[in-house]
């Protein structure tokens, strides 16, 4: 009854002022859950985007569709799996203008619509068939004179403005800001010079813990640094246009950080997100939401609030009914589960083949189904890519270079097997009692139950949702890869 009287307010107010809510989309770029201030870590500081968190919500259990960004996005804006998305499954895929993208929708319903930085990529100028600009108009007109290395010259506070100006008075707005940040390269120890303590960073078990991983991860943070600040400035632009009390601001991530073990794979420092929701006095302050979510949640969940029928396309749930209860802990019991999945990223497999592997996550665990588990995870150890190095999947970093290079060393060698070696076929992890994923729990007997249950629930899940690799099929293999990450040497 409480959440009805909420919701019905909520409509009730926005009938009285006749006024659609506004859309401010915050999205950094290859941004773990727990590197935030708000979310526990010690070393960052993100007082802006911590301030969203206490005058909002915070979900804990955010997951991503993929873990590799234009999957991840192409997800985002049509709120479907990855693998009903055809091309825009991978990373060098595109959109058919077969799927409906709720930016579009949102327009066609009276919003202005409009983004700066990193929208959707690759952009399909005249091929036909595919959507070109799927997130409205680009306004990139304003850039810093100079960043430090590695930093968008992209002044998304002064583009984000541009925006506003344009916007009719009265008339309601989505507007998506893509921080490039905090993706590679680095500028080599700006973490360190920008005063971050490095014996405050937690390193997580599966990367050795040295200085070199330290200052790593030091200069990922600096970055996550630099995209508060922009925050910060954002939001202080709501304030002088006054739209703060309608603008619904939400602030997540495409995918996890670029180090081993975590961006391109489906462990939860691939695709578990930061994700913070704030809206003036309509949601309740300061409130925590444990039940696992989907960034693909976002389309039906906008739409909702813009008035809007759902298409059937769209495999997301509307979050509203999290939104804009007053609880806080695991309010929708309904909400179990949700689903990531992975095909391919770079051209580092033998015929560009992928690494095919599909994740059931709950509020305690994860369940990893591998498809091609005689593959390399990584990509395999002879071809050698431009700039990326071996092991293609990981983006290049001096953790992952220097792993590598010590890989046969007794105490790095560990590490060097669980970040790059093979893997099985099923994986389960128990993340309360393991949170970093190093103990597969899938062939313990004890387990077995539990194995069983998720099996059958993914399974069911990809049945339900039409996913190829349910029927044996992976029609991602014949989609050709543009390669744009440079020559690819394959070493016999």
């Amino acid at each position: 009854m409480a959440l009805f009287l909420v919701l019905f307010n909520f409509i009730a107010c926005q009938n009285q002022v006749g006024q659609k809510p506004n859309i401010l989309f915050i999205i950094t770029d290859d941004h773990s859950w727990e590197h935030l201030g708000s979310y526990g870590d010690q070393a960052v500081r993100t007082p802006a985007i911590d301030k969203l968190a206490k005058d909002g919500i915070k979900f804990t259990n955010a997951y991503c569709a993929a873990p590799s960004c234009s999957p991840s996005r192409a997800a985002i804006l049509s709120g479907q799996d990855i693998y009903r998305l055809e091309e825009a499954g991978i990373l060098t895929g595109f959109i058919r203008d077969k799927f409906v993208l709720f930016p579009k929708l949102l327009e066609e319903n009276g919003y202005s619509v409009g983004f700066t930085g990193k929208g959707y990529w690759p952009r399909t100028v005249n091929i036909e068939g595919t959507i070109d600009a799927p997130i409205g108009k680009d306004y990139r007109k304003h850039k810093y004179k100079s960043t430090p290395k590695g930093i968008s010259r992209n002044n998304y506070p002064a583009n984000f403005n541009d925006f506003l100006k344009q916007v009719p008075k009265n008339n309601p707005f989505f507007f998506w800001v893509g921080i490039n940040e905090p993706h590679t390269p680095y500028e080599i120890d700006r973490g360190v010079k920008t005063g971050i303590d490095t014996s405050k960073i937690k390193v997580p078990a599966f990367m050795p813990d040295r200085s070199i991983t330290k200052l790593n991860i030091a200069d990922y943070l600096s970055e996550i640094e630099w995209a508060d600040k922009m925050v910060d400035s954002i939001m202080q632009l709501l304030e002088e246009h006054h739209l703060k009390n309608n603008t619904l601001i939400v602030f997540t991530s495409d995918n996890g950080m670029p180090l081993p073990r975590a961006k391109s794979t489906l462990y939860d420092h691939g695709v578990r997100m930061p994700l913070i929701c704030t809206w003036d006095n309509k949601i309740k302050k300061a409130r925590v939401i444990e039940d696992p979510v989907s960034l693909i949640d976002f389309a039906p969940t906008f739409l909702e609030m813009a008035g809007m029928d759902i298409p059937n396309q769209m495999t997301g749930k509307s979050l509203t009914k999290l939104l804009f209860s007053d609880k806080s802990g695991t309010i929708d019991e309904n909400r179990e589960f949700v689903v990531s999945a992975f095909e391919k990223h770079t051209s580092c497999r033998t015929d560009q083949l992928g690494f095919p592997r599909r994740a059931l996550h709950t509020k305690d665990w994860t369940y990893i189904r591998n498809y091609e588990a005689n593959r390399w995870p990584f990509g395999n150890p002879n071809i050698f890519i431009d700039d990326w190095g071996f092991y293609g999947e990981c983006d290049p970093g001096r953790t992952k270079h220097y792993m590598i290079d010590k890989q046969k060393e007794s105490d790095i060698k560990p590490y060097f097997d669980i970040c790059f070696g093979k893997v099985p076929v099923e994986e389960l992890y128990n993340k309360n009692e393991d949170p970093d994923m190093m103990r597969n729990l899938a062939n313990e007997p004890e387990h077995e139950n539990k194995l069983k249950e998720f099996r059958l629930k993914l399974k069911n899940y990809l049945k339900e949702t039409g996913d190829p690799r349910i029927l044996g099929e992976s029609p991602w293999d014949d989609y050709n890869l543009d390669k744009p990450e440079g020559h690819v040497v394959e070493i016999k």
